[in-house]
């Protein structure tokens, strides 16, 4: 697929406290979850980049970026993540999401037109950690953090945002804790 004009930030904070341990380094397929993400999302963009406060092994051409306004989650990660990021339109996602479908994210960034954003809805639920936001949401970030007000869902209040249907079932997969994970292994071998 040709590179477009977005940027793709994959969050990878580290703390994972559901977990009790670093999903990015869950053993995925020939690596982890995290590089399996991202090497799976590298050629929809020039602009790839891992949002973590954890120096980490990623493949060529992904660079890492730490947060700005550190220890705020995935918030402060989103902000960094804009002020970073080389084109307006920054797709978000997450490592945690091991069957993730590169070719959704198109929907998602050719939805936001003159909106602040994008934001996927899978079975009613909103998924604000799968979406695409416009760098000038970083100044609302800005705001909220400074308010000590860090939810992800909270900020979607504060802007213009599309709702994005989504029907693809084992992409909106995330991994928070070690049942979900055991999970994804067995479904990962039932369809080898």
């Amino acid at each position: 697929m040709e590179a477009k004009g977005f940027s793709v930030m994959v969050l990878a904070g580290g703390k994972s406290s559901r977990m009790g341990q670093d999903k990015a380094l869950l053993a995925w397929e020939q690596g982890n979850m995290l590089g399996s993400v991202l090497t799976r999302l590298l050629s929809l963009s020039d602009d790839v980049f891992v949002s973590t406060n954890i120096e980490r092994k990623v493949p060529q051409g992904v660079t890492q970026i730490r947060d700005v306004i550190p220890g705020k989650g995935p918030l402060s990660g989103i902000h960094a993540g804009l002020l970073c990021a080389r084109h307006d339109l920054v797709v978000v996602t997450s490592c945690d999401m091991p069957f993730l479908k590169p070719e959704l994210i198109y929907p998602i960034v050719h939805s936001v037109k003159n909106a602040d954003g994008s934001v996927a809805v899978y079975k009613g639920r909103l998924e604000p950690l799968f979406a695409c936001y416009r760098k000038n949401c970083r100044a609302i970030i800005e705001q909220l953090l400074a308010e000590e007000n860090y939810s992800v869902r909270n900020f979607l209040n504060h802007i213009n945002w599309v709702a994005v249907q989504q029907v693809e079932d084992c992409s909106f997969m995330n991994v928070n804790t070690y049942k979900d994970y055991e999970e994804a292994k067995a479904r990962l071998a039932k369809g080898r």
